[in-house]
Formats: C-alpha cells, sequence, structure tokens
C-alpha cells in the first residue's frame, strides 16, 4: 500500500467512527479534521514503534495525511 493509500485508510477509519460519537451536532469539516488529527496520532504511535526501515513509510503516510 502506498502512502497516500495508507493516508487516506486511516483517515476513512477515523471518520467512520467518528460520525456515529457526533449524532447531534454532527459537522462534516469538523469531522474530516478530527479524524486527520486521529490519523495523525496513530502515525506517531506507529513511528515510536516500528523497526527502523519503517520509518521512512510512516513519515511518508504522515506528510499525506498533511495534505489532505
Amino acid at each position: 500500500m502506498t502512502p497516500k493509500e495508507k493516508a487516506e485508510e486511516l483517515i476513512d477509519k477515523m471518520y467512520y467512527i467518528g460520525r456515529y460519537d457526533d449524532k447531534e451536532d454532527y459537522n462534516p469539516a469538523m469531522a474530516w479534521e478530527r479524524s486527520k488529527q486521529c490519523a495523525l496520532i496513530a502515525v506517531d504511535e506507529c513511528l515510536h514503534t516500528c523497526v527502523e526501515s519503517m520509518i521512512y513509510y510512516w513519515q511518508e503516510v504522515k506528510q499525506e495525511i498533511d495534505k489532505l
């Protein structure tokens, strides 16, 4: 999976979960930004625990999340 595909997958997963937490005041733009922040937290955790050979990949994923 490319870094861009992984970034999109992570954000989509976070967005899907977040939709059901905000039933009353659902705002798609806010949910999208919150999903990006959650995905960045997940990537940071991967960066702290991954083997050295995967660091570049996760850094690229993080950059792709920032672009979206």
